[in-house]
């Protein structure tokens, strides 16, 4: 089970690594979470204009997360949720 939730870790920063690499860095500062799953890449944003913003930035970067991850990304959710605190 812990070997489970390893792989679901490192499978969530590689898919906000490379949504960060792709992002404006003043967008992909706002981005605190991401999780592919399915083909649907879900992204977590600090709010609600910053949702909007990565809703229009990301259709034309679904091919170049899809080729950076090895998987294919059809989709794009915008979850809008308070990073949480260290």
């Amino acid at each position: 089970m812990l070997a489970r939730l390893r792989e679901g870790t490192a499978a969530a920063e590689r898919a906000l690594g490379a949504l960060h690499r792709l992002l404006p860095p003043e967008l992909a500062a706002e981005v605190w979470g991401a999780a592919l799953q399915d083909g649907t890449l879900t992204a977590f944003v600090r709010s609600a204009a910053w949702g909007t913003r990565l809703r229009y930035a990301a259709p034309p970067l679904l091919a170049s997360l899809a080729e950076s991850l090895g998987e294919p990304v059809t989709q794009l959710k915008v979850k809008v949720r308070a990073a949480r605190r260290r």
